[in-house]
This record gives structure tokens, C-alpha cells and sequence, in this order.
């Protein structure tokens, strides 16, 4: 009888032994269904912000350090009205700008190096603190950082960054899980560094490197200072090892691509016909809560200039994942046995780096290229659509990342495929950071916040107005002052953005016709100029009569910022009236290289509308 029973293969025991097996099979199935649910609920409600693009400065590095007698380096000098340089251990404080506050020396860029920027450099110190401020006071945790948290990997940014996050740790029990961008490091590997436009007391801008730079040996730098060189990975992830490059006690779950957390055994080995050289890569997977898994992506690829042994490589600023594709395979790899461990594990889990994986423009890529080139608009950095196929098919579906400084949403060819979030900067136009919130149903909700307000952003307004003051009695190119009345930090990174419009895009990279057209006319001269005249009959006169730099402007705020771009109400005209429709049933021909540039331009700006992005979405299967 018993063996009868175990095989099921006697009489009238069979329908017996069929009803024992389906009744197991459906607790089975009924208790796998339960364990799904509640592990969806006790990661359901979590919330994870992410801070894109920080680009954090310390602008009260080396000089306040040198001044007040902390630091062990000595500053070198380069005074320009000698014949060469001085070392001074005293004084050299007395050169830099002052808080005007605390009288402290600070080490800040120029205004004029920020407005021809894509980012902001010396508010980031302030704007960091108050997101951070903001995200505390909602009660986050959890903290993820992708990419370009320094301005270029400096020690003095870095370790400032670890001061900082150390800070917000210990005073609201926040995590923080940084993960490298193109600008830390700039590089692989630690190598001189500097830049030429920080700014002195005078308000002139002066050149400060590192004493292994050779505008230092050369005695062509203002100062020279260890703490400004660009450090390498090994650096940068030891400085921020507790905050996500190491395991942590508090972790239920620490692993990287490579079976260990030791930074010697973190990489690949890249070899040519000569040599093999070791790449360093820092991607990680956490458990930090029950249930929860970020996947944090290193895909930075530096390529290598010349034979591997030279160590020499380019940055990897417009290489990204579709250069990744073909340097890091293994690394594709490991993803897609992520993404699968977690569907069988009943994870929630959320994948970010610093390089988009999907298209950032809203399907306008040939147009830019046809009126700007194929190398405008930092299209370099666009992932190939083949790029994107590959990464939806590791499975992924929700990808956080930065690089662009503008927000947008990539929706997948799929309803359950990959969405691509880019997170806006809190150095430029919005300034913002996005929360990412686990719902029970196997569904993610993302919202992002604009940081309108930040304490202190214009406390170093009155030295930006000394700056302006120079370059005038010196006859330079002058920004446009009305920035330092901005009421607030928003207000402020709008005026950023017109100045990098007005001084970087239409004056440098926009065909000659089109910016000369467009900074010396109307928005109604620029109609009646291109081959669709009518369409002024349907615009007010209070559009039609602005300059027409309010078309580039309101082009780029769209771009950039999506829904939330303030440009007063004229999107609907732009829909409605420079629509594809009427821009190529226009009765007259187009005469000449200006009008077609007009038209393109015209098309552009109303695509732009239209793909205006939703502030909060929801994504499947997350």
C-alpha cells in the first residue's frame, strides 16, 4: 500500500494521489504568492533620491586651510607684475576673494567661466546642502549619487564631499551610494590638474594648478597646490569607501563584478598586440533595506590613445554605454544576472549610473543635426538605438542617470521594457533631484523635485560684481550683471542658462547666418524672414515683438527642463503655430541658406514643446 500511494500507479488510488499532488502544488503556488506579496510590501513606500551632477566645488578649500595655519602644503605664487614666482607660506591668503561674511579666502571660479559653462561651479557648495536639507526633512534615507559628484575628482572637492556626506550620516542616519562619472575621475588614473579661470581678489581671473602641472613648472600658474590635481579611481574610492565603493555592517547584501571588494581586484584586464593594463571599474550591487537592491553601473569607458603601455587615454565624457558595449561586454553580462537573480529573489530593484541608456533629445536627433552638425549639442553622447536594445534586453527596467544636466524621460518601445530617467543637475536650469518610491504593486513611482530655494546662493554676489567691474575698465567680454538680482537660486540658474545660450550656443556653435540673424532681430522678423510669413497672423504682438534670442532661449529651457521650464505661456503658440503641417505648406519656396535654417529652427522649437515630459511617472515591473 505504501508504495502504491508514493508512485501513484494502482487502481483507484491514482485519482487519490492526483488530488494529494494538486493540493501541494496549489499551497505551494499559494504560499510562492505569499512570500511575492510580502516582500513587496516590506519594500513598498521606500524612498531613494538621486542627486545628478553635484559637480561640487569646496570654495572654502586650500586658501581658508593655508591661511589659518591647518594645512602641511605650501603655495606657490605667480605674480604677474614680477618676473616669476615666490613661495609663501603667510599672505598668500590675502590674494584670494573673501567671504564677505567671515572674511574667510575663498577658491572660486569666475562668474565668466561659470555663464560659458554648462554647470555652475561655486553655488554648488550651497545648493548641495540644501537638497540634502530638503531630502532629510521628507524623511529619505537613502541617498544615491550618479555620477560627477565633484567638479573633476580635485582632493579638496572629494574630501569635502566625504565631509559632507560623513555630516548628513551622522545627523539624520541618511546612506549615501555614489557611483563615478566622467568628471571623477576625469581620468583612470591620478594626474595633474588645474584651471585657469579661478578667481583673485582683484577680480581678475587666475590660473591655479598642481605643482606636478607644467604651467607650474614653467612658473606659469598665479598658485600651485597639491589639493587641486584630478585624482584617479584608487583615490577617490577610498576617500568615499563609506559611502557605497565598500561594504558596509549595515548592508544586507555586498558584491561587485568582480567576487571581491578590494580595489587591486576591481577591474579588467584590457590587452593590444604588446601589452594587458588594468581598468579600474566600480560598479556594485547593495542590499541596503530588506528587499531593496541598487545597482550601481561604472560606465565610464576611457579609451586608450596609442598602445596600452603609453597610459594615456581619452576621457570618457562621449564614450558612455555605447562605447561600453565593446570595452566592458562582461560587465553587460553581469547585469543581466543581476536583473535575473532579483526576479527569482523577489527584489526591488533600481539600476543607475551617470550615462543615459536611451535617447535624451525626444527623438529630435536628425534635426539637430542637420541645422547644427552631427557633432553639436553634445550628440557624441547619445546612445545608438542598437546601444539601448542591448541594455533593455538584460531585463532592466528602471535606469537613473545623469551627464545631460536636463530632466527628461525615455519611455520604452515596450510598455514593460526600459525607461531611462535623466535626473536634472542642481547646477543648472532646473535645478532639482528625483525621488524614486517603491509601490506595492510591483510599480515605481518617480517624481522630480526643483530646488527653488537654497540659503546663501547669493552670498558671493558681491564679489561677482567686482569681477564684472574689471573686465569692464579692461575692455573684456562682459556678462550680463542682471544675474546677481536673481531672488532666488532658481531665478538664478535661468539667468546661467540665457548667459551660456547667449555667450557658448548661438555665439560659438550654431551656424553663422542663423546666430547673426537671431541676436540682431525679432521673433517677428524671423517669421516674416522665413518662407511662412502668415504665421505671424496668429501670434500677439507681445511675442511677435521680443527679440528673437527669446526663441533660443525658450528652446533650451524646454530642452532642458521639460515641464517644469517657465517660458510664460508661449509653448501653446509654439504647438500650434509651427506645426509640421504649416511649416511645410508655406505658399512661398525657401530662397536661400537663412530661410531653411529659420524653418529647421522653427520645427525644432516646436518639437521641443510638444515632447514636454511629465514630472512624476510610474514604471512597471520595478
Amino acid at each position: 500500500m505504501n508504495h502504491v500511494v508514493k508512485t501513484c500507479t494502482c487502481g483507484m488510488l491514482v485519482m487519490a494521489c492526483l488530488l494529494i499532488n494538486y493540493s501541494k502544488a496549489t499551497a505551494q503556488e499559494h504560499l510562492d504568492a505569499n512570500l511575492v506579496q510580502n516582500a513587496l510590501k516590506q519594500a513598498a513606500n521606500t524612498e531613494v533620491a538621486f542627486i545628478a551632477d553635484v559637480h561640487l566645488h569646496d570654495i572654502y578649500a586650500a586658501p581658508a586651510t593655508l591661511a589659518f595655519g591647518h594645512g602641511s602644503q605650501d603655495v606657490t605664487s605667480f605674480d604677474a607684475n614680477t618676473s616669476g614666482m615666490s613661495s609663501q607660506k603667510s599672505g598668500s591668503a590675502n590674494q584670494f576673494p573673501k567671504d564677505p561674511e567671515t572674511q574667510a579666502p575663498l577658491l572660486m571660479r569666475s562668474m565668466q567661466s561659470q555663464l560659458t559653462s554648462t554647470r555652475l561651479f561655486n553655488e554648488n557648495y550651497f545648493a548641495f546642502r540644501a537638497a540634502l536639507d530638503d531630502i532629510a526633512d521628507r524623511g529619505i534615507k537613502l541617498v544615491a549619487l550618479p555620477g560627477d559628484f565633484s567638479d573633476d575628482g580635485q582632493p579638496a572637492n572629494v574630501k569635502a564631499l566625504a565631509r559632507i556626506l560623513d555630516e548628513y550620516h551622522t545627523r539624520y542616519g541618511m546612506r549615501f551610494f555614489a557611483i563615478t562619472g566622467n568628471h571623477d575621475p576625469v581620468r583612470p588614473f591620478t594626474r595633474p590638474g588645474g584651471k585657469p579661470d579661478f578667481l583673485a581678489a582683484k577680480g581678475n581671473e587666475a590660473a591655479i594648478y598642481s605643482p606636478d602641472h607644467i604651467r607650474c613648472i614653467n612658473n606659469r600658474a598665479w598658485h600651485c597646490m597639491d589639493d587641486i590635481r584630478e585624482w584617479g579611481y584608487r583615490e577617490i574610492m577610498q576617500t568615499l569607501k563609506n559611502h557605497g565603493f565598500s561594504a558596509n555592517t549595515q548592508d544586507l547584501l555586498y558584491e561587485t563584478p568582480f567576487d571581491s571588494i578590494e580595489y587591486e581586484k576591481r577591474g579588467w584586464q584590457w590587452c593590444d598586440e604588446a601589452s594587458c593594463i588594468f581598468m579600474p571599474d566600480a560598479s556594485y550591487l547593495v542590499e541596503p533595506i530588506k528587499d531593496v537592491w541598487l545597482l550601481a553601473i561604472d560606465a565610464n569607458v576611457y579609451i586608450p590613445k596609442g598602445q596600452y603601455a603609453d597610459g594615456n587615454f581619452k576621457g570618457s565624457g562621449n564614450a558612455g554605454y555605447n562605447a561600453l558595449l565593446t570595452y566592458k561586454p562582461a560587465l553587460l553580462r553581469w547585469i543581466t544576472t543581476i536583473v535575473k537573480r532579483a526576479k527569482a529573489n523577489n527584489k526591488r530593484l533600481i539600476a543607475f549610473s551617470h550615462f543615459p541608456m536611451a535617447d535624451f533629445y525626444d527623438n529630435t536627433q536628425s534635426q539637430l543635426e542637420s541645422l547644427f552638425g552631427k557633432s553639436s549639442n553634445q550628440l557624441k553622447r547619445m546612445p545608438l538605438p542598437t546601444t539601448t536594445e542591448a541594455l533593455d534586453e538584460t531585463g532592466l527596467k528602471l535606469h537613473m542617470a545623469g551627464h545631460m544636466h536636463l530632466y527628461d524621460v525615455a519611455p520604452p518601445e515596450n510598455p514593460t521594457g526600459l525607461v531611462n530617467i535623466q535626473v536634472p543637475s542642481l547646477a543648472a536650469y532646473q535645478p532639482g533631484y528625483s525621488v524614486v518610491t517603491l509601490l506595492p504593486d510591483q510599480h515605481a513611482k518617480v517624481e522630480t523635485i526643483i530646488q527653488r530655494e537654497v540659503e546663501d546662493f547669493d552670498r558671493l554676489f558681491p564679489i561677482y560684481y567686482k569681477e564684472w567691474q574689471y573686465r569692464q575698465r579692461g575692455g573684456q567680454t562682459l556678462w550680463n550683471k542682471d544675474i546677481l538680482t536673481s531672488p532666488h537660486y532658481l531665478d538664478f540658474t535661468e539667468h546661467h542658462l540665457k548667459e551660456v545660450v547667449r555667450q557658448r550656443y548661438v555665439e560659438n556653435e550654431w551656424p553663422n547666418a542663423l546666430s547673426t540673424y537671431i541676436k540682431n532681430h525679432t521673433i517677428g522678423d524671423v517669421i516674416n524672414q522665413s518662407p511662412c510669413p502668415d504665421l505671424t497672423k496668429d501670434l500677439p504682438v507681445e511675442i511677435t515683438s521680443q527679440p528673437a534670442l527669446v526663441l533660443a532661449y525658450d528652446y533650451y529651457k524646454l530642452r532642458n527642463a521639460g515641464a517644469f521650464a517657465d517660458i510664460s505661456g508661449r509653448e501653446k503658440w509654439y504647438i500650434s503655430g509651427f506645426n509640421e503641417d504649416r511649416l511645410t505648406g508655406c505658399s512661398l519656396p525657401i530662397a536661400n541658406d537663412l530661410q531653411r535654417l529659420l524653418i529647421g529652427f522653427l520645427s525644432l522649437l516646436h518639437n521641443a514643446a510638444l515632447a514636454i515630459d511629465r514630472t512624476e511617472v510610474t514604471v512597471k515591473g520595478v
